[in-house]
């Protein structure tokens, strides 16, 4: 028996392009969030010159930028699934990176965040936001890798039947 295109919707192919959307849009929110939140927490004021203005931006742009990867990633994924599903591995290792990276930096600066308690009560309860959500688009980036390799060990048997 072949892997004929119903064959592949009903072996959950298709099921999976919610899932690919969801995470597409969740990475264009949480890139759209990080980069207001950092624009709140450094204010961009008139009286400071370009030059101290881009050196206090420096580090919030050195964290965005590679963020903008993910919903590129997600949207290759998204849109063609067959071609880009190599990247679903490298799109998990950044989100673990990313986990690890937000975890520490909430340990870290635990004692700085509590000492001023309504803004930095309002920013670790956000950083802890997304990183639950990061974790739950890990999972999801696991499930598509899982039925995908489900499916290539299907196509690979003899016959490329079940």
């Amino acid at each position: 028996m072949t892997l004929t295109a119903e064959n592949r919707r009903f072996l959950g192919m298709d099921v999976y392009g919610p899932l690919r959307i969801a995470l597409f849009v969740y990475e264009v929110f949480r890139l759209i969030l990080l980069l207001g939140v950092f624009m709140v927490l450094e204010p961009f004021n008139g009286s400071s010159g370009s030059g101290v203005l881009a050196q206090r931006l420096f580090p919030y742009i050195l964290y965005v930028v590679p963020q903008a990867l993910f919903p590129l990633m997600t949207y290759f994924i998204w849109m063609r699934l067959s071609l880009y599903q190599a990247y679903i591995p490298l799109y998990m290792a950044g989100k673990t990176i990313s986990l690890v990276a937000v975890l520490g930096w909430c340990v870290c600066s635990l004692q700085i965040l509590l000492s001023a308690l309504s803004s930095g009560a309002a920013v670790l309860g956000l950083t802890l936001f997304l990183a639950a959500a990061d974790a739950f688009a890990l999972c999801g980036g696991v499930r598509l890798q899982t039925k995908l390799n489900r499916l290539s060990r299907l196509t690979a048997l003899p016959g490329g039947g079940i």
